[in-house]
């Protein structure tokens, strides 16, 4: 019971925060850019109002029926929060300037600095969606101590929050699958939220999916937003594909072992140290390769849903303890899509501790968190780039 009214609460208050901003952005536009006819305001007004309400009603249409209307607005509704966040921006820049000419006594032109400040937004917001629909190859060089010879110089592709669904449709996939091919893997990870969670027609992905090419498999573990459709329904959609899942399991490939940890909101009992160090399973002399989503440790407390979702999103632990105890080699992540938007890179670098993107390395273990390869919410890539990830082993 609690926990529904620290939601409700939360939905109330974020619903507050944003049609305050909202009423800010439209109060600044008339007054910089000099609306005085009342019939275009109202309409500026009415129009900053549905847009303000815009993205629930379009989760819930989405979800509810997925034809070409709920798809396009939902896809209007995510736009706009991207531009509507660089409009923001672009408004307190305004009355940065406003201000400071006040102060001086020489306040400039408004209306041609405020034309070009949205101007500017909408340029950049359109550069970010241009980059969020074109990944690229991201090569790094991985060294594993003991790598059997059959692995030595090898290609493994890592996969991470690809976010198929209504935004990222079968032909963005499509174009994913070429380019992995082209880079000849001889395994591939894909480290979940390879579903986006808003909905979509999961079935057309089935087809790109299986057209993806390589010698040694294709391995996956869930993310948090696989579970956001509920697990059968991606569960349902992977299992008529090639890709096999990990659900806390481990196997060997030509004497690489990877492991797969699920996501712990979707395995509530915390199976970590019981499947690497009691199981017997896990041979800590052979080279090994963790699958987690989150660049996190993999031993989690076992809370409830809204303690552990709080912990994972703003107070992750980084210090990956149990990874490192037990001599895992490469543990690949994703998650964080590296903020996705500016200025968020610098929020996620805070809350991560630098643990938001990159290849580091502590002693002997090692972590690559990738920035994913799609997006979630607005279809834009203004922090970061989405990036398919080209591992070579050594």
């Amino acid at each position: 019971m609690m926990t529904i009214i620290k939601f409700i609460a939360f939905i109330v208050v974020f619903v507050g925060l944003l049609f305050g901003a909202h009423y800010l952005l439209y109060t600044s536009f008339i007054r910089f850019m000099g609306v005085s006819d009342p019939g275009i305001r109202r309409t500026v007004f009415w129009i900053v109002v549905c847009l303000a309400l815009s993205f629930f009603p379009s989760v819930i249409l989405l979800r509810i029926h997925v034809n070409i209307a709920t798809t396009l607005f939902y896809l209007i509704a995510c736009i706009w929060l991207g531009l509507f966040l660089y409009l923001l921006m672009g408004t307190g820049l305004l009355w940065v300037i406003f201000g400071l000419g006040k102060g001086v006594g020489a306040v400039p032109n408004m209306r041609i600095i405020g034309m070009a400040v949205f101007l500017l937004a909408v340029g950049f917001s359109s550069y970010g969606i241009w980059r969020a629909r074109f990944p690229v190859v991201k090569p790094i060089s991985v060294q594993i101590q003991d790598l059997p010879d059959t692995w030595k110089g090898k290609t493994i592709v890592q996969l991470s929050d690809v976010h198929l669904g209504a935004i990222n449709g079968p032909g963005f996939m499509k174009r994913v699958t070429e380019t992995v091919n082209s880079l000849e893997p001889d395994l591939i990870l894909i480290t979940g939220d390879l579903f986006d969670g808003m909905g979509g027609d999961l079935q057309s992905f089935i087809e790109p999916i299986n057209n993806l090419k390589t010698s040694k498999g294709i391995y996956f573990v869930t993310g948090n937003h696989e579970g956001y459709l509920g697990l059968e329904k991606p569960l349902d959609i992977i299992d008529k594909t090639q890709i096999k899942v990990l659900d806390d399991q481990i196997v060997e490939v030509d004497g690489l072992q990877i492991i797969g940890i699920s996501f712990p909101e979707h395995n509530r009992k915390n199976v970590s140290r019981q499947l690497l160090n009691e199981s017997g399973a896990y041979d800590a002399k052979k080279p090994s390769i963790l699958m987690y989503h989150t660049p996190t440790s993999i031993e989690e407390s076992n809370t409830d849903r809204g303690s552990q979702q709080a912990k994972t999103y703003w107070f992750p632990d980084t210090r990956m303890l149990l990874a490192k105890e037990l001599g895992i080699d490469l543990q690949l992540s994703g998650h964080t899509h590296q903020g996705q938007l500016f200025p968020f890179i610098f929020l996620t670098r805070l809350i991560y501790k630098g643990y938001d993107y990159g290849l580091h390395q502590v002693n002997g273990f090692q972590i690559f968190i990738s920035s994913g390869t799609g997006t979630w919410g607005p279809p834009m890539r203004s922090g970061s780039r989405s990036e398919i990830v080209s591992i070579r082993l050594h």
